[in-house]
């Protein structure tokens, strides 16, 4: 039996080489198509059943946005350009408000009690959509989802209809 988990350890210490491997190439890859940096630590390859979740590649803020690029948008407006130069990539609420916050679309950090604002004003608008619990993508992304509500005027031209339906 020993034998046996000392193979399966020899194993094991070759695939998580190969792993490291290639994400140092994916890496790379990413760097040279100009899309978002990510990083995994070791906790991330330490995989076991009690442990097993999907893990979430996050954004390097500071080289997507450099100071005052977000000067002057509304919040939604920041954070739609943000997202916007994250290739497609859906972000956690805590990265956007980094972004806005690096950006100048805000004076001070959001956290708390503001984040759940934030979060309000991105649902909102029918420009985001919330793609997991606290990650945001931009609607145009998800051109196979519906949307989730009428706009006023198709509203109402629905209550036109109906009212002239009913005479």
């Amino acid at each position: 039996m020993a034998d046996v988990n000392e193979a399966k350890k020899v194993v094991l210490a070759d695939y998580e080489r190969d792993v490291r491997e290639s994400l140092k190439i994916i890496a790379k890859l990413r760097r040279d198509l100009g899309l978002p940096e990510f990083q995994l630590s070791d906790s991330d390859l330490n995989v076991t059943p009690e442990n097993l979740e999907v893990k979430s590649a996050q954004v390097n803020v500071a080289t997507l946005v450099k100071p005052g690029d977000l000067f002057g948008m509304t919040q939604v407006q920041a954070a739609k350009t943000f997202l916007g130069l994250t290739g497609r990539q859906a972000v956690s609420l805590q990265e956007i408000a980094a972004a806005l916050h690096r950006g100048k679309a805000t004076e001070v950090l959001i956290e708390g009690d503001a984040l759940r604002n934030l979060s309000s004003l991105l649902s909102r608008s029918d420009d985001f959509i919330s793609v997991a619990k606290g990650r945001w993508g931009l609607s145009e992304w998800y051109p196979n989802k519906a949307k989730r509500r009428k706009s006023k005027e198709a509203a109402n031209g629905d209550a036109t209809a109906s009212q002239e339906a009913a005479s």
